[in-house]
């Protein structure tokens, strides 16, 4: 037991530092610079409030940088080393491969929910920086944060998946984005809740009382229920196909 401890913490730990070194970080820095010029931008218009931010909020870091950013570390983080064999001295541990993709997972997500932490502290303070109206403006960037580090969970465990997968993740990670939940969700009926991004809208609606996503209709606790459930089915599944894998 204190031998997969061990595992567990070293593989997280060596996954976390290698995703922090790798060059996408200017790519997170560009992102970052865009959602604060536009946060702060929108601030000096015409009645600009907190129902503006929080919608600004939706749009930039809900429905693009968090998935965007989970797709592009989560989707060739094992595939990469996959290919250029670098994962072999992990397969060819004593630790069990199941375990080992647990740290893969749990490092892709303590990494991502740095990036987003820095990212929407920039954006939000960006936007209240420039605004006539700041009342409830801390609260709102601390209840986005919670919200994203909650679609980390999911989105880390979906395309970590798709990526131990398939060889080229990235092209079913960008239709499930920009096809499934850029269209799926704005449907009306109950298809357009079959999305992860509905799901932590909902719970959003339950956190904060500014702009639209207060006016999402559902049940909050269903959808953290649905949120834990799908990752932990997407993780379950990673990691038996992680054990299966073999390398060329």
């Amino acid at each position: 037991m204190s031998f997969n401890l061990i595992g567990l913490r070293t593989v997280a730990a060596f996954s976390a530092r290698k995703l922090l070194m790798n060059r996408r970080w200017m790519l997170v820095m560009l992102l970052g610079a865009l959602v604060a010029l536009v946060m702060g931008y929108a601030a000096t218009e015409d009645g600009a409030n907190m129902d503006l931010a929080s919608d600004l909020m939706v749009i930039l870091l809900l429905a693009f940088l968090l998935p965007v950013l989970s797709l592009i570390y989560g989707a060739s983080m094992i595939r990469n080393e996959m290919d250029d064999r670098s994962i072999v001295q992990v397969i060819t541990a004593p630790l069990d491969r199941r375990i080992s993709y647990l740290g893969y997972y749990i490092g892709l997500v303590m990494v991502l929910c740095l990036l987003i932490t820095v990212v929407t502290v920039i954006g939000g303070l960006a936007f209240l920086m420039f605004s006539p109206e700041r009342t409830g403006g801390a609260q709102l960037i601390i209840t986005f944060i919670a919200l994203q580090y909650l679609g980390v969970m999911v989105y880390s465990a979906l395309f970590l998946f798709i990526g131990t997968l398939i060889k080229q993740p990235i092209y079913l990670g960008l239709f499930y984005i920009f096809i499934w939940e850029g269209f799926v969700t704005s449907v009306p009926g109950s298809i357009g809740m079959l999305t992860i991004r509905h799901q932590l809208q909902v719970v959003g609606s339950e956190l904060t009382e500014f702009g639209s996503i207060a006016w999402t209709t559902g049940d909050w606790a269903v959808s953290i229920l649905a949120l834990v459930v799908v990752t932990a089915v997407l993780v379950l599944a990673g990691a038996f196909v992680f054990r299966q894998e073999e390398v060329a």
